[in-house]
């Protein structure tokens, strides 16, 4: 009951519905998700489970994979095509080599400025929340993003609006909402989100996961989170594990590196999760398991 079940969300279901059904299922309120899926998405929504809901932030960091269909020729407020069209523009003169050419320059490290209609918070308050209520919304804070990919380019409509599918491989925190939305602006007509699968975050992939009638029917499996942890990992000594089990700082000295190392037992037990404290200079418990 302490693990991670691979999801494959469904279209007009929140990621927090996902998150209920399975509490729900197996009577315990202890379920996180990993990266939010907007309702309207589709695709892998990892869930931690009971004590796996400590290893959340680890998970966050992963990168994610997209199947995204891209509008060109309509503004919309949400930046998909579930908000209300503000603007129409005609794209009928855009090429394929155009799009193609433009995409290329939203490859790799850069500053991307969040939808307004999202879950980022603004003096408490979520953006979204502010925008449903007309509250005008300061200047939003660009993050820094990465884009690893973009493949698989597909032209799926073209009149005076263009409709395309592409793949992309982001990092935590880009929302391809905001990448239509800018494309169309680069390229002199607007932009906007038709579709959004999520294929992949990291190691999930979307043909390990599970429907919802599975887990209602309770036909899927908790598996072990650390095996999709990429983390530093050391089995430590019998003599260490009452330290551990105090929650002791430990000597860097006996592990391979100052980073983030889950611990092992000599008996193959997750014991802890450890992290360099530069302050002290001592390896610290981030995560205790057993």
């Amino acid at each position: 009951m302490d693990g991670i079940i691979n999801v494959n969300k469904p279209k007009d279901y929140t990621s927090h519905d996902v998150v209920n059904i399975v509490r729900k299922v197996l009577e315990t309120k202890r379920v996180g998700h990993i990266g939010t899926l907007d309702p309207n998405a589709t695709g892998v929504l990892v869930l931690c489970v009971n004590k796996a809901t400590k290893l959340v932030k680890y998970f966050e960091t992963h990168n994610k994979t997209y199947l995204a269909k891209i509008r060109l020729g309509v503004k919309t407020d949400t930046d998909d095509t579930t908000g209300k069209i503000i603007s129409v523009g005609n794209a009928g003169n855009i090429t394929e080599e155009d799009i193609k050419k433009e995409l290329d320059n939203f490859l790799g490290k850069q500053l991307q400025t969040p939808p307004k209609y999202s879950a980022i918070k603004i003096n408490g308050k979520k953006l979204y929340e502010l925008a449903r209520r007309d509250i005008e919304i300061p200047n939003i804070e660009p993050r820094n993003i990465e884009i690893f990919s973009i493949s698989d380019f597909k032209l799926l409509e073209k009149t005076d609006q263009i409709l395309f599918e592409v793949k992309f491989e982001v990092s935590k925190g880009t929302y391809i909402r905001a990448i239509a939305r800018d494309l169309g602006e680069k390229l002199g007509v607007y932009g906007t989100l038709e579709d959004l699968h999520r294929t992949n975050i990291d190691n999930f992939c979307i043909k390990d996961s599970y429907s919802i009638e599975d887990i209602k029917n309770n036909n899927f499996k908790i598996e072990d989170p650390f095996k999709y942890l990429n983390l530093q990992s050391m089995e430590i000594s019998p003599a260490y594990e009452g330290y551990i089990d105090n929650g002791r700082l430990l000597d860097p000295k006996i592990f391979p590196s100052k980073t983030d190392t889950i611990i092992y037992s000599k008996k193959g037990n997750v014991l802890a999760i450890y992290y360099y404290d530069e302050q002290k200079d001592s390896m610290r418990m981030s995560v205790k398991w057993c």
